[in-house]
């Protein structure tokens, strides 16, 4: 059985040009290769990251002409920015060989309805929701031997039944413990690439899945569900040693949805990290909760080689913090920045700009507060426009705070340009804002991070501008 596992391109309007290991995908490899879950013995699996490709000076090779000869399977991992490259992917896949399985899977697909949509359109055969390791594995298996006839017994997916209808299968447990998942597969990429293209994200990793809180914006409560599961602590450091002495990386970026949540394991791998004096090859940055951030754990984490965390500032408006289900106080933010700067750690501060409800006056009040606040020489604000990237979500913001959708091209629902205004702040107010934040108006907001460039999104945009 050959498998074709694919990380779609990002649409142009995400603004960095970099691309970094899936982690997700690379995984998914792995436990095919290694047979973790279920009979996959003898699958050839093949990784494709199309973004890492297009960035290549090399590059030139469309998807379609890297696997020889055509897979059995084309698995494409995609985000909601990403869905319409990964579909269309699948659609020349399914034009170089008729008879190829086409799955796809990730944080695009997680709402249901999204889900149907594509089974319904037959833009793919099998929609993966969730974690992908153990359903991928036994799809594979289960097409392997008794074909289509035995999606049924896959949990988790959603197919297309015979009569074209979306049929979907019971749920799945958490995969527990998350130990049972071999490393991810990076051997089956290029990383000397990634390192050249990934302005130091080449060494990510994930610790945790899943958070225990449920802001009304996030993705993670509709893909992981509520609550946190984690690796253990001596295989974090084991896979920190592999990625130090396998790949020789010198900068980590762990990918954790919120990476200090649990104190005691925190506490255990930086001291894990200092014993084994890996804390001294290399520097490390993750994402954690201003609550979170106490004076105690701060100096352990520098020790242990963090030198930058991100933190979720969003804004400093308390009432729309608490519509949004942000359970934070606009007054614990700055004392968060403040420890962080005592103990030599930076911050990659993001904000959410258009949040329904949010005016002009105050989005520029708090990005000229960061502006401010920020003086470190790792510290960065990165900014992103409110997006309802898929049905669930906008419901859940919009019993609060009731907006407008002016796109419905998910290209643009990167958080990178504006899609939807309120009552608040109109799209054009946006825009104006947007300009403000451009490199060539460095006067006005010096750390704002990487912007789409303003040319394209007017070229695309300006009917709807």
């Amino acid at each position: 059985m050959r498998v074709l596992l694919v990380a779609a391109k990002r649409s142009r309007y995400t603004g960095e040009s970099i691309s970094a290991p899936f982690q997700g995908l690379l995984s998914i490899a792995a436990a095919l290769r290694d047979s973790a879950f279920g009979d996959t013995r003898g699958t050839r699996v093949r990784v494709v990251d199309e973004q890492l490709e297009s960035l290549k000076p090399s590059s030139g090779a469309a998807t379609n002409d890297l696997d020889e000869p055509p897979a059995d399977i084309v698995g494409v991992q995609a985000c909601t920015s990403s869905l319409k490259n990964g579909l269309d992917t699948l659609r020349r896949e399914r034009e170089r060989c008729a008879r190829v399985l086409r799955v796809v899977g990730g944080s695009g697909v997680a709402s249901r309805a999204a889900a149907e949509a594509i089974i319904s359109a037959d833009a793919a055969d099998v929609v993966v929701q969730g974690e992908g390791e153990a359903t991928f594995a036994e799809l594979v298996e289960i097409y392997g031997t008794i074909g289509r006839a035995g999606f049924s017994r896959v949990p988790a997916v959603c197919y297309r039944g015979d009569d074209g209808a979306p049929v979907w299968t019971a749920k799945r447990s958490p995969i527990e413990p998350l130990d049972r998942l071999p490393f991810p597969a990076r051997d089956l990429v290029d990383m000397a690439a990634y390192r050249s293209v990934s302005r130091g994200r080449a060494g990510n990793l994930i610790t945790s899945r899943g958070c225990s809180y449920a802001c009304a914006y996030c993705y993670s409560k509709h893909q992981w569900g509520i609550g946190q599961r984690r690796f253990s602590v001596r295989r974090t450091l084991d896979e920190v040693r592999i990625l130090v002495d396998d790949y020789h990386l010198d900068r980590i970026r762990i990918e954790d949805d919120d990476f200090l949540e649990d104190r005691e394991w925190v506490t255990a791998l930086c001291t894990g990290l200092i014993d084994s004096g890996l804390s001294g090859r290399m520097e490390w940055e993750a994402k954690a909760r201003p609550d979170h951030l106490d004076g105690d754990l701060l100096p352990l984490l520098r020790q242990s080689g963090c030198f930058r965390l991100l933190m979720g500032v969003e804004t400093l408006d308390q009432l729309l913090l608490s519509r949004m289900a942000r359970g934070l106080k606009a007054s614990l933010l700055e004392q968060s920045i403040d420890r962080m700067h005592q103990n030599g750690i930076g911050v990659q501060a993001t904000l959410i700009l258009g949040i329904p409800g949010e005016s002009d006056r105050a989005m520029r009040h708090t990005l000229s507060w960061l502006d401010e606040k920020l003086d470190h020489e790792h510290d960065i604000s990165s900014p992103c426009f409110f997006v309802p990237f898929y049905s669930e979500i906008a419901d859940a913001m919009s019993r609060q705070l009731p907006f407008r959708v002016h796109v419905d091209d998910t290209d643009c629902y990167t958080g990178h340009v504006p899609v939807v205004s309120s009552d608040a702040c109109s799209l054009r107010e946006l825009q104006a804002l947007y300009d403000d934040m451009q490199a060539n108006r460095r006067g006005m907001y010096e750390r704002i991070a990487h912007l789409a460039e303003p040319d394209e999104v007017v070229r695309r945009m300006g009917s709807v501008w």
